[in-house]
């Protein structure tokens, strides 16, 4: 079984966060999430969420991947912090999977260095890409080898859905089953 690392800070996008964990389980994969500093984190519209963990670098080591979700105080704390930024460019050099979505592309990926010379999207907005050396694709979702990036709450299942195809799991089983089929 897949191990995903997806860490929040305050002001995260709820429907990012919570569509992204609830797909990869039950598609199987086993999804820890951390706070940025703290156990109790509240999203950009007020809805808080009890983490399974604090956020550590080292406790990060182990997973076969990383999810960041958007919101913009979320993107902005985990852009600024050296843990996080470590820990992304870690899982670059050895290829493991980095996933972001609607904000953290462009303000957390851009602050590793990451997309430089890939294709990637971000919230639907060519501007938020400027500093980077990537290529914007206004696309839903875009995965550039070990990369997936996608662009808003919107998109926020594709996302989920490309994880866990890119993870080798079954995302047509799982989205037939959301669909009661």
């Amino acid at each position: 079984m897949k191990n995903i690392s997806i860490i929040l800070a305050e002001g995260f996008e709820e429907l990012e966060a919570v569509t992204v964990i609830d797909l990869l389980r039950r598609a199987g994969v086993a999804v820890e999430v951390m706070g940025l500093r703290n156990m109790q984190i509240t999203g950009a519209h007020g809805i808080t969420i009890t983490c399974d963990d604090v956020f550590d670098y080292y406790g990060c080591l182990d997973f076969d991947g990383i999810v960041l979700v958007g919101g913009m105080g979320n993107a902005t704390a985990l852009s600024e912090d050296e843990g996080v930024l470590k820990i992304i460019s870690e899982y670059a050099e050895k290829g493991k999977l980095i996933a972001g979505i609607c904000a953290t592309p462009s303000l957390v990926f851009s602050a590793t260095g990451i997309l430089d010379g890939k294709k990637a999207t971000c919230y639907p907005s060519e501007s938020l890409m400027v500093g980077l050396s990537g290529e914007f694709v206004d696309s839903p979702c875009v995965v550039a080898d070990n990369i997936i990036t996608s662009q808003s709450p919107d998109t926020a299942m594709e996302f989920a859905l490309t994880i866990i195809q890119y993870l080798g799991g079954d995302a047509g089983a799982v989205y037939r089953a959301l669909q009661g089929k």
